[in-house]
């Protein structure tokens, strides 16, 4: 598939989905950056080894509607 087909395709995605596209290309963007930052320790002999990471990804968190006043007014004001 060329580049510009690619291009013409995303344009018909929806909102939604070019945003799901763009967070998982950041996503990838990372991904690459942290193996070619692995790949430099390891050739460097800065590291033996590079072991995966137990933490979880990122949990995608929906956002909740408080009701009242924001949540830091009222840390603020239990604080004082």
């Amino acid at each position: 598939m060329r580049m510009q087909d690619i291009a013409e395709a995303i344009k018909t995605l929806s909102p939604t989905d070019r945003h799901h596209l763009r967070k998982l290309l950041r996503e990838q963007d990372g991904a690459d950056k942290l193996a070619v930052f692995h790949q430099v320790l390891l050739s460097q002999g800065l590291v033996k080894e590079v072991k995966k990471s137990h933490v979880p990804a990122t949990i995608e968190r929906e956002l909740i509607e408080v009701k009242g006043e924001p949540v830091s007014e009222t840390i603020i004001e239990a604080r004082q």
